[in-house]
């Protein structure tokens, strides 16, 4: 056998010797690549997540979109089968003044919806027309509607322990601070001492059964969930005014309203924006018209003493 070698064969034994290493250049460019590829596979992971929780959102905003447009629905359609777009005039208050109410109120219309609807709050300075509710508990309403449809909106409620409902001294009356405006989502105006000293803005109405009720607004403040504010079912008249004196002191100012002869308070209470206190609205009973079945106002004062 022949030990020549040929060039052929040191060129083979040149390529495939293991102790030839790769350039260094290739090892970054590499490292690089891979680099690159990590970066790219976090940044779509990172895309990813950020787009699953955009549509979350973005799902979650229309489905509460939804809801309030189904509370406001329903209220719009409660209103109309209560409520009669024909303007009514009455003498009502202390002054036996004459006021053009705008509607007329069908309490039995009500009762057909719910039977435990007490009556219907007309607060004119913010539109309020809302029915009230009251119920065995401080619950039910906070998540259903008037006609007891599940839904963020709630409905105004008299808390159930206060006896005699809307003709109890003090009616405390919840409602929700809506991002909406709706139920007691207005109410924070009467922050503003401007927006209360405008003429009108001072009173609201409360319907039931056969009458309408005057209240005169006369202390506007911000207070804890729990609070003196919530008291109620006084024994006497002179319970009643030693408490109206106190919360008018909290008044976030001067409403100069007079209620040392006060016979009975209605009390809205509210979340402020961020939930932690309640902002409370409370008026003086000041007079009363009363109603012909239902269909029609006839002057029948009956001032505060």
């Amino acid at each position: 056998m022949s030990n020549l070698k040929t060039d052929e064969d040191d060129d083979f034994i040149t390529s495939a010797s293991p102790e030839t290493e790769p350039d260094e250049a290739d090892f970054a460019f590499d490292a690089k690549e891979k680099k690159k590829k990590r970066s790219s596979i976090i940044s779509r992971i990172i895309l990813i997540i950020c787009a699953c929780v955009f549509v979350f959102a973005a799902v979650r905003l229309v489905s509460i979109l939804l809801e309030y447009k189904k509370g406001n629905d329903i209220y719009d359609n409660i209103e109309g089968n209560v409520l009669d777009d024909t303007p009514v005039n009455i003498t009502i208050g202390e002054d036996n003044q004459d006021v053009t109410i705008p509607f007329v109120y069908n309490h039995q219309a009500l009762l057909d919806i719910n039977p435990d609807g007490l009556g219907f709050l007309y607060v004119p300075s913010v539109d309020i027309r809302l029915p009230i509710a009251q119920t065995t508990d401080n619950d039910f309403y906070l998540t259903h509607t008037f006609d007891k449809t599940y839904n963020r909106n709630g409905c105004l409620f008299v808390d159930y322990r206060i006896k005699e409902g809307l003709n109890a001294s003090h009616v405390i009356i919840y409602g929700h601070n809506m991002g909406s405006g709706a139920m007691f989502g207005t109410l924070a105006r009467y922050k503003n001492s401007g927006f209360y000293q405008t003429e009108g803005n001072d009173v609201f109405y409360i319907y039931t059964e056969d009458v309408i009720r005057e209240y005169k607004i006369f202390t506007v403040y911000i207070t804890d969930p729990i609070s003196d504010t919530f008291t109620f079912n006084f024994s006497n008249l002179s319970g009643l005014r030693e408490y109206a004196k106190n919360v008018q002191a909290e008044s976030l100012y001067n409403t100069g309203v007079d209620i040392s002869n006060a016979t009975q308070v209605v009390t809205f209470s509210t979340c402020t924006d961020d939930s932690k206190q309640r902002v409370i609205v409370s008026g003086t009973y000041v007079g009363e018209s009363k109603l012909d079945n239902g269909t029609s106002s006839e002057a029948s004062v009956s001032a505060s003493e």
